[in-house]
């Protein structure tokens, strides 16, 4: 899933996070993002791949894995 490398590069670039410690399928409160930083992180999204996330994103989304699966599912939905 090529979102994945992207989004942690995102993640790096935005909340100083090294790349290598992030595990795809922990919690975001692992790297400490709280809700406000998740928020900070889906606009980042949104400006990085030229998509609209959904707001209830913020809350059922809770990991780097799931991000990429949705943010895959709204590009594929772009291009249809």
């Amino acid at each position: 899933m090529e979102s994945i490398e992207t989004l942690k590069q995102l993640i790096h670039s935005q909340f100083d996070v090294a790349t290598a410690d992030i595990d795809p399928d922990a919690p975001f409160a692992q790297y400490n993002l709280d809700s406000l930083t998740v928020a900070e992180l889906m606009f980042a999204v949104e400006d990085q791949f030229h998509v609209q996330v959904p707001d209830q994103a913020m809350s059922t989304v809770t990991n780097l894995r799931g991000l990429a699966q949705m943010l895959d599912e709204l590009r594929a939905s772009k291009v249809s």
